[in-house]
Formats: structure tokens, C-alpha cells, sequence
């Protein structure tokens, strides 16, 4: 691999010169080095050196010099005497002599620059000339630095390093700390650079006594790391201690791994910041200690409307700690573990939050992408002790594309908050699990408000402490499942389980669609639960278990194969519904003593709307009463044919004592209701069906 000096003549090549004379030397025209001959002269120090009288130096002289200070052997080295050279000097491989224009001392150098070359030293105290003097060297000429163990203290900000490779001697050993209170980037990386093996320090003020809305923004230092351009990397570092972000990204093509970045302060206190970045891995990093957010990608506001930050994916990383956000004092930002807006396919994959005050996860658009639409993807992760732990939705009229796989909530308030405002919108997901905390305001698994289309496969929910009143209020966004906020999509539930913390014993899962939510479709299956609200246009229930509800179908109610009783199950006509079926489903108020409801609302057309299809009741009419409720609402009482109840191949079976009590009861009577069918069948502890119907008309034949 060949290297130009820049700024010089010198063209080494790996194999042509010795590894320790592949620097600076010249050659004549016979090819020799032009120091031949000349006798080695000693200087205990970069300064003797430059006060020899080069007037009696031979061109190519070697001198070998002890350090770069006086009684030192901190960087020392060799160096060639060039009586033409009139190159820059810069502090580490370049010195002229005292009071001479012409002629430099060249330092003989292998691939590596060192802070000792430019005599900075890692005691402590303070080195930020010969920090940047190493810098601009290193860039100039492309070699690579290699700190040692040391603590490299910095008055001064603006540390860059580009294209060139920037390593410490570890985490533990190496520290470039920044000492002074005005804020800058500390250190930066630009094309093609990497940083690795050492701490960087912002130098951030100390936290107050007492937070409030005077002093929870009011942080001195500097950011540590900031990551420009593209193809740049930062590994096995830790940035900490900042009055803003700990590392901030503006770049294509960048990778972060095994980062830590920690104890960021003020508004904007995050972990890592990614903004107008693309096409980037962070991979096994931690933010710790913040007060927004752990992991961020968005954008500037004042960018270009078409730049947004994509294809960034987060795996296996950290996000613990976050406490104090500005929003708790007047101002406008959230704590949260990982936040992406304005972005557009990122993912998180393995990613953990923990210990935040506001939220795990958040997800949401923004600004639009080239497609139209923006995915993001969570699988594997954890949310844990924060009020919500997922908060998944659009922005600004952007539709977006929410996968969701293998995903927990952990102690928190609400599992998944899915605030979609558009109907282009989905959220598509399985395998979810929630532990709910102790939070007596509000808890549930999923909230809804907006729009948009949600698919959701095996859920798994426990209350870890359970409050039965706020669970009973229909008012309280205590449940399951809440929807609220005029929420109108469209809800696919299937294969959700719940439990109490001090049992394994399954119970129902509750859903109130609450604050004038109506959706347009809404199904379950495989679920036991209790429907204490649910509004839709059209419903269909599959393999559930319901004890009781309040059903509401304005278009279409199918319920297959389900398990109803113990409650008051009650479903709502209109005069929009075009059938309620009942097929294949089991009505046991044994336990309970409920009983089916059906509440004509406001039907006023004679369409067999109501249909039982080889279902079964059974109940203790001699002790509870009815089996089946037909109610109308004041309004169309009277309206002519305004009901047909219709039953085919169903059984209908008193548990108790024979009795007269009808197993339907009808508040209307004929000709406003009707009861129709064949092929049904009754015990004989059952006297009629109904009190105003012939059960020849309804029972099979023989």
C-alpha cells in the first residue's frame, strides 16, 4: 500500500524501505539516501534540537532526539535534517530551525502519529494545541494515531479527525476529557474515519440540588462526539457527560458498536442523536443516564423537507435511566428509552428500555418518505418500568407500516399504545406480552385513538395489582383493551389471554370503546372476554368466550362458534343492520343466571335480521327467568314487522324445574315481532318458547 506525504516528495512503499525508515529520508540520483555518511547527532529535546546551528548540518543529517520535552522520553524519535524543505510546521513531524526560513527537521515515521510526537502528555493537564496540532497532521498526511493510557485533558473543542483511524488503549485507559464550559463538538469524525478504545468526557456542569424550571436546561460542556459525512465508525467507546446528546450522528453510512453513551443533561439530553442519516447499524450500545431520550434518529427542522433519517437499524442495545425531562417542567420534550420520528425503516431488533419516565418505544412518521409510507419494525424487544411502553403511530399525514413480533411490556401503565390518525395506516404484529404495573389512573394492554388498520395475533396479558371497581367503571380507561379519542378503525384481535399476578387462572379480557369510538370493523377470535363497549359497523366473533358486554353493530354481527352466559350479554339493532347470526354458539346462563339482551334501537323495516343457527341455550328458567331478552326502544315500540327473530336446528334446554316462564321474552308483540324457524328443540321441563307463538311452528318435526 502506498502513501503520499502530503506536502512533501516522500512515496513509500510496503516492501521497498525497512518498516523503520519508511518516512521522510531523501534519495540522490544514484538511489541513496542523501544522510549517508553523516555522523547521528543527539538532542535531549525537540527545542535543542531546533536551536542547532544547521549552518554545520549536512543535508540528510539524522538526528536522534531523547523527548519531546527536556528530560522526557515522551516523544522522542528520529528525525532527518532537509537544508530545501520549506513545508509547514506542525508541532509533531515538521520543525524548522530557530530564526531560519529554509530547511526542516522531518520526524521518521512508521503508518501511526502518537500525541507524544506533538508532546502531549496524558497526565491530566491541559493539551488541547498539541491535540489539534496531531490532528491536523494526522489528516494532512492520512496516518493513523494510536493513543496510549492516559488522561489527555482539552480546553478547546473541535478535535476532527478525517478518513484516518483514531484508537485508544481502552475505555478504562484512555480518556480525552474537555475542562472548559463553552459548548462545541469535543471531538469529530468526517469521511471515512474511526474512532475506537477510549472515553470521551463533555465536561458537563453538575446537576442542581433541586431541579426546576429555572435550572433543568441550564448545563455547561460540550457534546463528545460528533459523526459527519459518510462511512464513519465509532466502536468500544464510552461518551459521557454532556449538557446535550453524548454522540450525535449526521452521516451516511455509519456504524456504531459497543458504545456507551452516558449522563446527558438538559432539553435535549440524549443518548445517541441521529439526525439526516442514512443507511446505518448500531449495534450493542447503551445510553444510560438522560433526560430525553436514550436512542433518537429524526431530522433538523430546518432541513430540507425531502431529507429524513432511514434504513438505520437498532440491535441488541441498552437504553436504561432516563429521568427529569423538560416536559415535567414547562417545556416540550418526553423521556423516553427509543425514539423514531421522521425516519423511515428502522428497526429495532433485541432493543431494551428500562427505567424511563414517560415511554419505551416510540415510533412514528412524520416527514414522507420516497414510497409515501414509513415502516419501522420492533421484534425482540423489552419495555420496562415506564408508563407506556410502546407508543406506535403516524404524523403529519403520513401513513405508516408498524410490524411488531415478540415484543414485552413490563411493568408499566399501558403496554401498546397504537394513536394512528389515518386510515392508510397499519400496525401488524404477534406475540405480545404485557405485565401491568400498579397504576390505579389508568392500565391496559392496548389503547387506540385515530384510525388506521390493526392486526394483532397472541397476546398475553397480566395484572401484576388489579383494581375491580376502576375495572368495572365503563368511564375509566381501565381494561384490556381501551379505545379512545374517536378512535374508527378497523381492529383484528385474536388469541388473547389474561391472568391475575397471584394466579394462573385465565380471565376475561375486558374492551370499552369509549369517548364516541366507532369502528368500522372489528373482530376477535380465540379470546375470552368481556365486551363492556364495543361500537362497530361490522363485528364478527370467532371461538370466544363472552360472560357479558354491550355490542353495538350498525351494518353486520357474526358470532361463530362462541361460548356466551354467566352476564348480560347485550347486542343493539338499528335500522342500518342488515343481520345479527348466531351460528354454531353455546348460551349457558346455568352459572350466572343472565340472560341474551337484544335491544331494538332504532329498526323500523321487517327484515329477518336476527338468525340462530344450530346454537344451544341452556338455563334454570324456574330460578333465573329467561333465556332471551327482545327490547325496543320507546321510538319504534310500535312500529309495524319492526322485528323477526329467526332459529333453525337450535336446542333449548331448562336446567331446573319445569316451569311456564317462556324462554323468550318479547316486550314486543306480534305483528311488531316475530318468531320463525324449524328443525329446533326443547327439554321437557320447558313449556313454550314464548308466550304469543305456536312452538309447531318452530320445533322439528315429529
Amino acid at each position: 500500500m502506498a502513501r503520499l506525504l502530503q506536502g512533501g516528495a516522500v512515496l513509500t512503499a510496503s516492501g521497498l524501505l525497512p518498516t523503520h525508515a519508511a518516512g521522510m529520508e531523501k534519495r540522490d540520483k544514484e538511489g541513496k539516501t542523501t544522510q549517508e555518511g553523516a555522523e547521528t547527532l543527539h538532542a535531549d529535546s525537540i527545542a535543542e534540537m531546533q536551536a542547532l546551528d544547521v549552518t554545520r548540518l549536512q543535508d540528510g543529517q539524522r538526528i536522534q532526539v531523547a523527548g519531546y520535552h527536556a528530560g522526557e522520553s515522551l516523544g522522542g524519535g528520529s528525525f532527518i535534517w532537509y537544508a530545501h524543505e520549506r513545508r509547514e510546521e506542525d508541532g509533531g513531524t515538521c520543525f524548522r530551525a530557530h530564526d531560519q526560513a529554509d530547511g526542516r527537521f522531518l520526524r521518521r515515521l512508521d503508518d501511526t502519529l502518537t500525541p507524544g510526537m506533538f508532546g502531549a502528555r496524558g497526565d491530566g493537564s491541559d493539551q488541547y494545541l498539541a491535540l489539534k496540532q496531531l490532528a491536523k497532521a494526522a489528516n494532512a498526511q492520512q496516518r493513523d494515531i494510536v493513543f496510549p493510557e492516559g488522561d489527555f485533558a482539552s480546553s478547546g473543542t473541535g478535535l476532527r479527525f478525517t478518513g484516518i483511524r483514531v484508537t485508544g488503549a481502552g475505555v478504562t485507559r484512555t480518556t480525552l476529557r474537555y475542562t472548559s464550559d463553552t459548548y462545541g463538538a469535543f471531538v469529530a469524525i468526517h469521511d471515512g474515519a474511526t474512532l475506537s478504545g477510549m472515553t470521551l468526557d463533555g465536561n458537563v456542569s453538575d446537576d442542581p440540588a433541586r431541579w426546576s424550571t429555572a435550572n433543568h436546561d441550564a448545563f455547561t460542556g460540550a457534546l463528545p462526539l460528533d459523526l459527519l459525512g459518510h462511512d464513519v465508525t465509532a466502536h468500544d467507546l464510552v461518551c459521557r457527560r454532556s449538557p446535550r446528546s453524548c454522540l450525535r450522528v449526521g452521516a451516511r453510512n455509519f456504524v456504531l458498536r459497543d458504545v456507551v453513551a452516558e449522563h446527558a443533561r438538559g432539553n435535549y439530553g440524549d443518548g445517541i442523536f441521529i439526525a439526516d442519516s442514512r443507511d446505518g447499524i448500531v449495534e450493542r450500545c447503551q445510553a444510560r443516564d438522560f433526560t430525553r431520550i436514550g436512542f433518537v434518529t429524526d431530522t433538523y427542522g430546518e432541513s430540507p423537507r425531502n431529507i429524513l433519517s432511514e434504513r438505520i437499524d437498532f440491535i441488541d442495545c441498552l437504553a436504561e435511566n432516563g429521568h427529569h425531562a423538560s416536559v415535567d417542567y414547562g417545556d416540550d420534550e418526553y423521556n423516553a428509552g427509543f425514539w423514531a420520528e421522521n425516519s423511515n425503516d428502522v428497526r429495532f431488533i433485541n432493543c431494551r428500555s428500562r427505567d424511563t419516565t414517560h415511554h419505551g418505544f416510540v415510533a412514528t412518521t412524520g416527514r414522507t418518505p420516497s414510497q409515501g409510507t414509513g415502516h419501522f419494525t420492533l421484534r425482540g424487544c423489552i419495555a420496562e418500568t415506564t408508563g407506556d411502553g410502546y407508543l406506535l403511530s403516524d404524523l403529519n399525514d403520513t401513513p405508516v407500516r408498524h410490524t411488531v413480533d415478540d415484543c414485552l411490556a413490563r411493568d408499566v401503565a399501558r403496554g401498546f399504545c397504537i394513536e394512528m390518525s389515518l386510515a392508510a395506516s397499519r400496525l401488524t404484529g404477534q406475540r405480545f406480552t404485557t405485565l401491568l404495573g400498579d397504576s390505579r389512573r389508568t392500565g391496559n394492554t392496548l389503547s387506540f385513538t385515530g384510525d388506521g388498520h390493526i392486526d394483532i395475533r397472541d397476546i398475553d396479558e397480566t395484572w401484576q395489582t388489579f383494581y375491580p371497581r376502576r375495572y368495572e367503571s365503563i368511564r375509566a380507561r381501565y381494561a384490556s383493551v381501551v379505545a379512545a379519542g374517536n378512535f374508527k378503525g378497523e381492529l383484528h384481535l385474536a388469541h388473547f389471554q389474561s391472568r391475575h399476578g397471584d394466579t394462573d387462572e385465565p380471565i376475561a379480557v375486558g374492551f370499552k370503546l369509549i369517548d364516541q369510538s366507532h369502528l368500522r370493523n372489528f373482530t376477535l377470535s380465540a379470546t375470552r372476554a368481556r365486551l363492556f363497549h364495543v361500537p362497530a359497523e361490522r363485528i364478527s366473533l370467532h371461538d370466544c368466550e363472552i360472560s357479558a358486554g354491550w355490542v353495538k353493530a350498525f351494518e353486520t354481527l357474526d358470532v361463530d362458534a362462541c361460548r356466551l352466559g354467566d352476564g348480560v350479554p347485550r347486542f343493539d339493532i338499528f335500522d342500518t343492520t342488515q343481520h345479527h347470526r348466531y351460528r354454531h354458539c353455546q348460551f349457558d346462563f346455568t352459572p350466572g343466571g343472565g340472560h341474551l339482551y337484544l335491544h331494538n334501537s332504532d329498526k323500523r323495516n321487517a327484515r329477518h335480521v336476527v338468525r340462530f343457527e344450530r346454537c344451544r341455550f341452556k338455563k334454570d328458567l324456574a330460578q333465573h327467568g329467561y333465556m332471551i331478552t327482545l327490547e325496543a326502544a320507546p321510538g319504534v315500540f310500535m312500529a309495524n314487522e319492526s322485528n323477526y327473530l329467526t332459529f333453525r336446528d337450535c336446542t333449548f334446554e331448562n336446567t331446573g324445574q319445569a316451569t311456564d316462564t317462556p324462554a323468550i321474552r318479547t316486550l314486543q308483540r306480534p305483528p311488531q315481532a316475530s318468531l320463525t324457524g324449524y328443525g329446533n328443540r326443547k327439554n321437557d321441563a320447558i313449556g313454550t318458547l314464548t308466550a304469543f307463538e305456536l312452538d309447531d311452528d318452530l320445533m322439528a318435526d315429529g
